[in-house]
């Protein structure tokens, strides 16, 4: 296995979430949206997006200066499809690997390639329309507390204007996501929880084919960070993208079919958990 470099802290700058939020999402089939158990609508159809996107990360580096001169980068493929946990140290690692992912900074060194798409290439439109199918969700990228929750899901569609199908879109989103209820509540009167469902309802408004996610675990109480990845899990299985999920916890990188553990600037571990076997759960049990 390839080891890699360290990653730094690094959060988005002043006017990045405006910069990522106002080319994230483009409208959609409206019957690409399920009306899964989540929702209360009965069972959840088969997976509508095809197989989620490819990634493939060579010698990347989000730079550290912590990280070892000699580490080669992160390496790493994840196909199609599956749900991969990602545990880094320091924790604030993830977020960077992520946001580079995402194409909210550039890598200091490698590839970041999706589907074929040399992400650390792109540059202006072409980065708009590469982050604009991308699902991200995050609380480091929260609600508009000026905005209606509707408008929330709505607020970085492409043309700027909402239509009547994608507010109908946004509603079947936030049905899925068991937040319908509160469409016409004041974002600043939302529980932690119900914020969550809004961050997926939003994340899935361009039909990702790849999802990045962080923990909700830290800013919930256990239940409710429970149903959330609960919520989670199950929008990937119905609609099929690729999900890399950051995560501090065992417990929830468990839930995962994959685990990848970054430490010291350097891929540490890699390990299939779908499984029950003794043999792959002791590996588990010991990442903490």
């Amino acid at each position: 296995m390839r080891q890699t470099r360290g990653l730094a802290r690094l959060g988005p700058a002043p006017g990045q979430m405006v910069s990522y939020l106002g080319s994230a999402f483009s409208s959609h089939d409206e019957s690409a949206v399920p009306r899964g158990p989540s929702a209360g609508g009965g069972p959840a159809p088969a997976p509508v997006s095809g197989p989620g996107a490819v990634l493939d990360l060579t010698d990347v580096a989000c730079g550290s200066a912590d990280a070892p001169r000699d580490a080669p980068g992160v390496n790493l493929h994840v196909p199609g499809g599956q749900c991969v946990a990602l545990i880094c140290r320091p924790a604030a690692a993830a977020s960077d690997l992520i946001d580079t992912v995402a194409g909210l900074r550039r890598p200091t060194a490698g590839q970041v390639s999706v589907d074929g798409v040399q992400v650390h290439m792109l540059r202006g439109h072409d980065m708009d329309r590469y982050r604009a199918d991308r699902g991200l969700v995050s609380m480091r990228f929260p609600l508009l507390g000026s905005l209606s929750v509707t408008d929330n899901v709505l607020v970085t569609l492409q043309s700027r204007r909402a239509d009547s199908a994608a507010r109908d879109r946004a509603a079947r989103l936030l049905a899925f996501a068991g937040a319908a209820q509160s469409a016409g509540e004041p974002v600043e009167t939302l529980s932690a929880d119900v914020r969550w469902r809004i961050l997926i309802a939003r994340a899935l408004m361009p039909s990702p084919r790849l999802v990045l996610a962080e923990d909700p675990a830290p800013s919930l109480d256990p239940d409710s960070a429970i149903t959330i990845l609960d919520l989670l899990l199950h929008a990937h299985a119905v609609f099929g993208f690729t999900l890399l999920l950051s995560s501090g916890s065992v417990a929830t990188a468990s839930r995962c079919q994959r685990l990848v553990r970054v430490a010291g600037g350097a891929v540490v571990e890699d390990v299939l958990i779908g499984g029950d076997d003794g043999w792959t759960r002791g590996r588990v049990d010991r990442i903490g």
